[in-house]
């Protein structure tokens, strides 16, 4: 939950925080204002996706990791001999 928490903040910083400087030197080759106030929604849904990405990666990770200690315990099972 750290990750996805963690994700989700540096998501928010790069949008929030930092947007002003990036409005600051792309403005002049995007343009924008006002009228681009409909993107905003946009933005809080970018740091959401963040957040499910890190999430659902950490969840599979930690299912391979189950997957691959099972193999192993198997694998050690029948190379023992009897």
């Amino acid at each position: 939950m750290k990750k996805v928490i963690a994700a989700m903040a540096g998501m928010f910083l790069a949008i929030v925080l930092f947007g002003g400087l990036w409005n600051v030197l792309l403005k002049p080759l995007i343009g924008g204002g006002p009228e681009q106030s409909f993107l905003y929604p946009l933005y809080i849904g970018l740091i959401l996706l963040a957040g499910l990405v890190v999430g659902v990666a950490v969840i599979l990770y930690e299912e391979i990791q189950k997957l691959q200690e099972e193999v192993k315990k198997v694998n050690d099972q029948l190379q023992k001999p009897e």
